[in-house]
């Protein structure tokens, strides 16, 4: 596929492009050169409020994995018991 580079610097991506990654407009890109290529990857940009809650997110779901893999259960029927209190 084919693309001009218009007057103002700006690239139009290809309607099937945009679809198979389901782009929509307003959507942010990182733009850098590798390799002498230009390469676009779609991002997804937090605030630092929303960036400091999600660290704190990840931490706590690393530490409930952490010690959630140190149990032991005797049975299946102890570890089913276990399930049904999570729902």
């Amino acid at each position: 596929m084919l693309s001009e580079l218009k007057d103002r610097f700006q690239v139009t991506i290809p309607r099937p492009l945009v679809r198979e990654l389901g782009l929509e407009c307003g959507d942010m890109f990182d733009v850098y050169i590798e390799d002498g290529t230009i390469r676009l990857v779609p991002v997804v940009v937090y605030s630092k409020a929303e960036a400091t809650e999600l660290e704190a997110l990840a931490a706590q779901a690393r530490e409930a994995a952490l010690g959630a893999s140190e149990h032991a259960y005797d049975d299946a029927e102890e570890a089913a018991a276990d399930y049904r209190e999570l729902d």
